[in-house]
């Protein structure tokens, strides 16, 4: 996986992504899969993202856009 922009990393330990800053994390761990933006959310709410730290993680991040 790349790794995370400093921006992001400090987001996520605070807790408070931006929905911008969902956005580019799920882009970044879609790439990992490679997988583009909709075809990463189309898999993850279909669940068929492999069974691997990156596509659980993924599946949850997709499930926060609802948020």
């Amino acid at each position: 996986m790349p790794e995370l922009p400093a921006s992001l990393i400090e987001a996520i330990e605070r807790g408070e992504l931006t929905p911008a800053q969902l956005d580019e994390l799920i882009c970044l761990e879609a790439s990992a899969l490679g997988l583009d933006y909709d075809q990463a959310v189309a898999r993850a709410k279909a669940g068929t993202l492999p069974k691997t730290y990156i596509g659980a993680d993924l599946a949850l991040l997709v499930d926060l856009l609802a948020a």
